[in-house]
């Protein structure tokens, strides 16, 4: 068994998309018993299955958990993810099994390690006209950050201001790490991975993005997937109303999808810094062990960095 791990140890396995998170984790999967919990935003939504690249869950030959949990157009918190988590990983640990989280949702993993404000912990009640006024007014540099109607990131930034005094734009969240963990970063040479996010843009609507996306029409979650902007639902809404044509929009949502890696690789370089000043800061306390891995996968195969990552996690055979 993966002893190296299994002894309270989380594994994360992050990267832009397209990278090869899950091919990845099931090559791993054959090398220590896991179970896996998704931080991905839009994999949490039952409609949303080919444009988040969901994997599917009736072949997964391993526990997933945080999939398909939501029916409803409802917002899931980072706190509430947080909570989650920690719950299933005990549960998880529980079985000498060991917890994989695997996503890019970027406020999801920085929960994970700086915990969120308690929802209503201001002890505040707003009042719902001219939010983004009230934001702007208080911390001006935040409030231009957020979409004047994106009342839940309004509210939250309001109850940072009215809970600590501080500004939400210099507000640092305490370094509260929710477990010992290996964090292990996939990458590829970027023209490979351009390669592989036209190619999957493809693949997805072959397999019948559009028509998952038109069947959401006219209900109430073309406003919702409008609103979070879950990278090219927006896109097919317009092409359905005659706005886009076929290549249009193929172009347009591989521009989007290589955007978002762009940002996804800017995020891990903060994230980087962020858990190194964390980590050195007199003020940290905490017993908790975080070690980071960067792992290129243009330049060898992924069986090879599994024995790699086994290797530098004293894991044993199965």
């Amino acid at each position: 068994m993966c002893l190296g791990m299994v002894q309270r140890t989380v594994l994360i396995v992050i990267g832009p998309t397209g990278v090869g998170k899950t091919e990845f984790v099931d090559a791993f999967a054959q090398e220590c018993p896991i179970e896996v919990i998704n931080g991905d935003m839009g994999q949490m939504y039952v409609p949303f299955a080919i444009g988040t690249a969901k994997p599917d869950l009736k072949k997964a030959v391993v526990p997933h958990h945080l999939f398909d949990i939501l029916s409803d157009p409802i917002y899931f918190s980072a706190k509430k993810y947080r909570d989650q988590v920690i719950t299933l990983i005990q549960k998880i640990w529980n079985k000498n099994k060991v917890p994989v989280i695997v996503g890019g949702s970027s406020f999801y993993l920085l929960s994970l390690f700086f915990p969120p404000l308690e929802s209503g912990a201001a002890q505040q009640t707003y009042s719902e006209s001219d939010l983004w006024k009230q934001l702007y007014a208080i911390d001006s540099k935040r409030a231009e950050q957020i979409d004047p109607h994106d009342t839940y990131r309004i509210k939250r930034a309001l109850d940072i201001w009215y809970a600590t005094g501080i500004a939400p734009s210099h507000y640092v969240p305490e370094f509260d790490p929710f477990a010992s963990c290996a964090i292990v970063w996939l990458g590829r040479d970027r023209s490979e991975l351009y390669d592989r996010i036209n190619e999957r843009v493809e693949s997805m609507l072959r397999a019948g993005w559009i028509a998952e996306v038109e069947s959401l029409a006219t209900t109430e979650w073309e406003p919702f997937l409008k609103k979070k902007k879950i990278i090219g639902y927006d896109l097919i809404f317009d092409y359905l109303a005659g706005m886009l044509s076929d290549a249009e929009l193929l172009e347009r949502i591989q521009k989007k999808t290589r955007n978002y890696a762009k940002r996804q690789i800017t995020f891990w370089r903060s994230f980087k810094e962020k858990l190194a000043k964390a980590l050195k800061s007199p003020e940290t306390r905490t017993d908790k062990t975080i070690t980071l891995h960067e792992l290129n996968l243009t330049h060898g195969s992924i069986e090879s960095y599994i024995k790699q990552l086994k290797n530098s996690l004293a894991c044993k055979e199965l």
